[in-house]
């Protein structure tokens, strides 16, 4: 009965990395343009970048748990249109990604 429920378990798990690997690795769904359903995890997902960059580009603190709040909510508190995150993201995103290309990553 435990090898049953570890095989379960163990395809449960294996079915949902597949799902996320092929979601992210459609180009439809790289770098897309921002909307404000989207969450800061999504965004960095979308540009594959690590959640310290897409904190930093939204002027969001890291001092607590994590919450799923959307980017309209971001741009209500920051006082920022969805076309200045865009700008701002699209300009981290590349100046991390830079620099990750010549630390030869």
């Amino acid at each position: 009965m435990a090898f049953v429920v570890v095989v379960c378990v163990a395809g449960v798990f294996g079915v949902r990395s597949v799902s996320h690997f092929i979601y992210w690795a459609d180009p439809r769904h790289q770098d897309q343009p921002l909307v404000g359903w989207m969450t800061p995890r999504y965004v960095g997902q979308s540009y594959n970048i690590p959640p310290e960059i897409v904190q930093q580009a939204f002027g969001i603190l890291d001092d607590g748990p994590p919450h799923r709040t959307t980017l309209d909510r971001i741009a209500i508190e920051q006082n920022m249109s969805l076309d200045d995150m865009q700008e701002r993201i699209e300009i981290a995103a590349a100046d991390w990604r830079d620099g990750f290309n010549r630390s030869g990553r």
